[in-house]
């Protein structure tokens, strides 16, 4: 007896036939796929760092740096991974002295605007470029501060290496600015001066060996009266970053400060910060995680600052600022040894019976025209952290017609070139 569908048969075999062929063909272009290669040592570790896990990172490299020492012949730069892994315990040591602060407001503008955005009450003096004060050209973006008395200039020099000088106003004319004595001598730039209302403590950026990446923020003081300068300080997190960190003013009399940085900004922008400046530096506490700790130094929430914060009256004071109103708090006797500056301001006055300092200091940690409500800002270092016993030290180990600089090569470099590796 014939089978009712035997006539099938035939045809069904004939399609199993033609359809294996193209199934061992799939089967062969899937294994031909080349399996994506696993991230390397080093590819982790600027990953890790990316998120200011830099604990993390130096774990990375430590066993990395092992790895390629057993091995005959090393396939990876040892004196790369050796000197990445120097930047990340320095970072990763600075990270733990993160200072406590209260941002209050953020504004994202163009880098030529950024200096409208600080607005300062006449007390604290002012900002400008060195074009518009010298009405002459200037393609490296020089800044220059004037005192309240507008009687000294804190500027920075734009030749072929930008330094900070001073100039003093003697009857109607100005002095030839003489450059700043005791700064870092390794720096490959200096700009972006500021001077407290205390006349003695200095603020500035600089690009150097110090730096985490392109400028970041240091302070120093005015040592006796021959003009030179105590040892610079990295003012730490939050206000350095990987990225390029320019300014950093605090207005005493309104008890507001400002800082400027292009962290995870589009080419051409900056975000120029509010913040509370502290009477005494305060750092966060164990009770702080690892991971929230590092989100503080990043920034990446404004509102995570506030906790309970005066945060509505320092809006008002930076409300008032902005409409002309000149208002504020006494602004403290410079000659008075309990004056409110900023505690790193008072940290920087150590000196020996002579005058002199005693050596150079531990670094410590510090600080487009509309108001905007509170959000997710765009994206500090100290070798120490001398306030927590919990927390042991360690040993501190071409041109553009911008009125701003460009982003400088710095030990940033060393994560980015990691993948030439």
């Amino acid at each position: 007896m014939k089978h009712p569908n035997f006539p099938l048969l035939p045809l069904l075999f004939a399609v199993a036939l033609l359809s294996a062929p193209l199934h061992a063909q799939k089967r062969r272009s899937t294994a031909s796929k080349p399996k994506a290669p696993a991230p390397t040592a080093l590819q982790q570790a600027r990953e890790a760092m990316s998120a200011y896990d830099f604990d993390h990172a130096a774990e990375i490299l430590t066993k990395a740096i092992a790895e390629q020492q057993r091995k005959r012949k090393p396939t990876l730069d040892l004196d790369s991974l050796e000197a990445l892994l120097e930047f990340a315990q320095r970072v990763g040591t600075k990270l733990h002295a993160t200072e406590r602060i209260v941002v209050i407001d953020s504004v994202v503008c163009e880098k030529e605007k950024a200096l409208k955005a600080i607005r300062l009450t006449r007390e604290s003096g002012r900002l400008d470029t060195y074009a518009s004060t010298y009405h002459t050209r200037d393609t490296l973006g020089a800044i220059i501060y004037e005192n309240e008395l507008a009687n000294k200039r804190y500027l920075a020099l734009p030749d072929s290496a930008l330094r900070l000088a001073v100039s003093d106003k003697i009857g109607d004319h100005w002095s030839a600015p003489t450059l700043l004595s005791g700064l870092g001598e390794d720096d490959t730039a200096q700009n972006f001066p500021f001077l407290l209302s205390d006349g003695v403590t200095l603020y500035y950026a600089a690009t150097g060996p110090e730096s985490i990446g392109g400028y970041d923020i240091f302070v120093t003081r005015a040592d006796g009266e021959d003009g030179s300068f105590l040892a610079p300080e990295n003012v730490g997190f939050p206000f350095n970053s990987p990225a390029n960190d320019y300014l950093l003013a605090i207005d005493e009399l309104a008890q507001l400060g400002w800082f400027v940085t292009d962290r995870r900004q589009p080419k051409g922008k900056v975000c120029v910060y509010t913040f509370i400046p502290n009477d005494t530096r305060e750092v966060y506490g164990d009770e702080t995680s690892d991971e929230r700790l590092r989100a503080l130094a990043r920034l990446t929430s404004i509102r995570d600052t506030w906790n309970d914060a005066p945060v509505k009256e320092a809006r008002q004071r930076l409300a008032g600022i902005r409409a002309g109103k000149n208002f504020g708090k006494p602004a403290p006797t410079p000659a008075s040894p309990n004056s409110a500056r900023p505690p790193h301001a008072r940290r920087c006055s150590a000196t020996s019976s002579s005058g002199k300092p005693r050596r150079p200091m531990p670094p410590c940690s510090s600080a487009c025209a509309t108001t905007t409500p509170p959000q997710a800002p765009h994206s500090a270092f100290s070798s120490q952290h001398p306030y927590s016993a919990s927390r042991p030290p360690t040993t501190p180990s071409s041109s553009s017609s911008s009125s701003w600089p460009r982003k400088s090569e710095t030990p940033k470099s060393l994560i980015n070139k990691t993948d030439q590796l």
